[in-house]
């Protein structure tokens, strides 16, 4: 295991995109994005993903000078073309503009279409919450044909589907969620496969629709599973419609379709419903009291939602990134594809 500064680091993969022909100000943020992900422990959506647009770059799918254009817009709501731009370089761009209709109006809601990958949506929804407002985030989408089974099913059908919220709290960073209605985001099992371990049982299936530890098995026309049972399946089937149905993307278990993230965006202004400084300090004294729940046995510590992310990001700045060895040796060879030496 390799363990490189989040500078160092940073700066390699701005290096990467610059050379792939990315503007700079696109470069930085996928940059900025990618390494924010590792920082914060989630390293499925972190630099292990570079190679990954590096090859989308080159087989023209991923279009690094593509414009975010509004298509629709009304006072509270939005519709933009992504111009097959990345979600990193998007995504801030239609927050943006949910929060600014959300100050007029209370809510902002802006639909993402044509949009690549959106990488760690976590992240943006944080943002919102940083700005002390609400944010959520739904995006479905995946290869063609889906990465994940339905409740019950032994083949793919459905995208990780992804949701995620956050709501700012006094006194400390904001509280969110961000997690795949699938057992595990896709990523998660490349990390997997590049460490040597394998996947802990009920998240996936091989191709004959039998359970599996493989990761390995997962790119092998395997599937992962939804999680909570039925539960997962359920909210996973909704994001689908609403993310697809509403961004025109479609769904990847339809005919015809390509890989495209329909994403919504929501800011909720909570002034419009009681004084922020108010409604941050009832979360505060909430988060307090929920803390100091007994602990069952063997649990040392009640966290609360995104608690553990803040942390890791504050180890990993001090201490450095570490990265399973097989990808770095990945994300030098995409670098040598554009030209560009990382020693």
């Amino acid at each position: 295991m390799l363990v490189i500064s989040e500078s160092e680091l940073r700066h390699s993969v701005y290096e990467i995109f610059c050379a792939a022909q990315a503007p700079a100000a696109v470069a930085q943020r996928i940059a900025d994005s990618l390494v924010e992900s590792n920082l914060v422990g989630h390293d499925s959506h972190g630099v292990l993903r570079a190679p990954e647009y590096v090859e989308r770059v080159r087989s023209g799918v991923l279009q690094l000078h593509g414009q975010v254009e509004i298509v629709r817009e009304t006072a509270a709501t939005a519709l933009i073309n992504c111009g097959w731009n990345l979600g990193q370089v998007a995504i801030p761009q239609g927050m943006e503009l949910a929060m600014d209709k959300a100050r007029a109006n209370g809510i902002g809601m802006v639909v993402l279409g044509n949009c690549d990958h959106t990488g760690r949506v976590g992240e943006y929804v944080v943002n919102v919450a940083q700005h002390d407002m609400i944010g959520q985030l739904i995006c479905n989408g995946s290869s063609p044909g889906g990465i994940v089974a339905p409740y019950g099913g032994a083949r793919r059908a459905l995208g990780a589907n992804p949701i995620a919220w956050a709501l700012p709290v006094a006194d400390r960073e904001p509280l969110f969620f961000d997690f795949a209605t699938s057992a595990v985001a896709h990523g998660k099992l490349q990390v997997a496969a590049d460490k040597g371990e394998l996947a802990p049982e009920g998240w996936i299936i091989d191709k004959h629709g039998r359970p599996t530890r493989n990761p390995h098995d997962q790119f092998d026309d395997g599937a992962i599973l939804p999680f909570g049972g039925h539960k997962g399946y359920a909210l996973s089937v909704m994001i689908e419609l609403l993310g697809g149905g509403l961004s025109g993307a479609g769904f990847p278990l339809m005919p015809g379709y390509r890989w495209n993230q329909g994403t919504v965006l929501i800011a909720i202004a909570i002034d419009a419903f009681q004084p922020v400084d108010e409604f941050k300090t009832e979360a505060a004294a909430f988060a307090s009291q929920l803390k100091a729940t007994p602990c069952a046995p063997g649990v040392d510590e009640i966290l609360l939602p995104g608690e553990l992310e803040w942390r890791t990001r504050a180890q990993r700045q001090r201490e450095g990134i570490p990265l399973p060895e097989v990808t770095w040796a990945r994300i030098q060879d995409a670098a040598a594809s554009v030209g560009v030496t990382l020693s």
